[in-house]
């Protein structure tokens, strides 16, 4: 057992490497930075210029918000999802129910056409329209209307170059936006047909939208970003009434077509229930002076049928009268906590955050470009050498 302990430990050879083999890198890399400080320094400027004359001339934005409750069940799951609630856990939330729109939908109704079209007839009054009321929709699609912007300008020419060629060649389309439905003869559009330019203004109205759902608080956000503070007032709570307008519609729908259901269910079970009580009287006006067990037992059967006949007629009676006051009733959808205010301070440009973004994207590619030259000269001088050595 002592000579088992007296053998020597097995050892793993490590190479010796140089102690300070990794200062001299870290000296070797820092002097070639501080041998290319210049370029650099120039590089480093030119990110700076161009991110001031991005941050000096990108359009001004302002945006305006409200915050609503929206009113209304919200079906968690009955007890145990509140329970669950109460301990952290979300077992799922119901998106429609009762006939109400739950506040997970609000961002795809707001995301969709229809609701797009609805906001481009805001009537707004912008500074060059001379305090005459116009269009959300005039105003995108007509210049005139708009503060020339040469930072877009100069990305639609640049950048945007391919889109602008590709828009040139494309079919003008069809001058006025018809629904394929409404040729058909068809109540409720299914397939519309736009112009570019529509879809363009409704591209804008999207990407200028803002929703935010708290879903722990359950309050909504609605704002809305545009170059005007007064204009992006009015359309935030133009928005906020769209969008309250839509719920309430898509409410009254159910409530009538509910209506609609229980007064067809109460007319059948009326014409029932007369049905059973005329034959439960003939049975009896014709069976008055018979005491066989035959007769009583087809009087009680016919008697019950009468019973179960006035209650189903005596129920739907009651949900008809409810159906009709729920079709009379006005409840609003939102409660406004924090109204639209004038914005006072611009949303946009963030000059400062501008600035730092450019200066540090301009030392990344010049600290980039550094160490990568000597890698790009040395494979361009391989290249230029191997015809000379074939």
């Amino acid at each position: 057992m002592d000579e088992n302990y007296k053998q020597p430990i097995p050892t793993v050879p490590v190479s010796s490497t140089p102690a300070g083999e990794e200062e001299i890198d870290l000296t070797e890399l820092l002097g070639k930075l501080w041998h290319k400080r210049k370029f650099i320094l120039k590089t480093t400027g030119i990110f700076l210029l161009i991110g001031l004359f991005i941050a000096l001339f990108s359009p001004v934005e302002y945006t305006a918000q409200c915050v609503v409750v929206p009113q209304g069940k919200d079906n968690q799951g009955g007890n145990l999802g509140g329970l669950a609630s109460i301990v952290g856990v979300n077992i799922g939330t119901s998106i429609i129910s009762e006939g109400v729109i739950s506040p997970v939908m609000y961002p795809t109704i707001i995301q969709s056409f229809p609701f797009a079209e609805a906001m481009m007839e805001i009537p707004i009054t912008v500074k060059k329209s001379k305090d005459k009321p116009i269009t959300l929709y005039e105003y995108y699609s007509d210049k005139k209307y708009r503060t020339f912007n040469i930072v877009s300008t100069i990305k639609k020419y640049t950048i945007g170059l391919p889109g602008t060629l590709i828009s040139l060649f494309k079919p003008a389309g069809i001058t006025n936006p018809t629904s394929l439905a409404k040729e058909n003869n068809d109540s409720v559009p299914s397939v519309f047909v736009i112009t570019p330019q529509k879809q363009a203004v409704c591209n804008a109205i999207k990407n200028a939208v803002q929703y935010e759902y708290n879903q722990k608080e359950k309050y909504i956000t609605l704002g809305y970003t545009f170059p005007e503070p007064e204009a992006a007032a009015q359309i935030t709570e133009q928005l906020r009434k769209t969008l309250e307008e839509y719920v309430i519609t898509y409410k009254t729908e159910k409530v009538k077509e509910n209506l609609a259901f229980v007064e067809r269910s109460y007319e059948e079970a009326k014409k029932e229930f007369f049905r059973k009580q005329t034959a439960l009287a003939a049975f009896q006006d014709a069976n008055r002076g018979l005491t066989t067990a035959m007769a009583r037992t087809t009087e009680q059967q016919l008697r019950n049928e009468y019973n179960i006949a006035f209650t189903v007629y005596n129920e739907l009676a009651r949900q008809l009268e409810q159906a009709k006051l729920s079709v009379k009733e006005t409840q609003p959808v939102f409660t406004v906590i924090d109204p639209v205010i004038v914005p006072l301070e611009k949303s946009a440009p963030r000059r400062g955050m501008i600035l730092v973004v450019f200066v540090f994207l301009g030392l990344i590619v010049a600290i980039g470009w550094v160490f990568a030259a000597p890698f790009f000269n040395h494979l361009s001088r391989e290249i230029k050498q191997q015809p000379a050595d074939a």
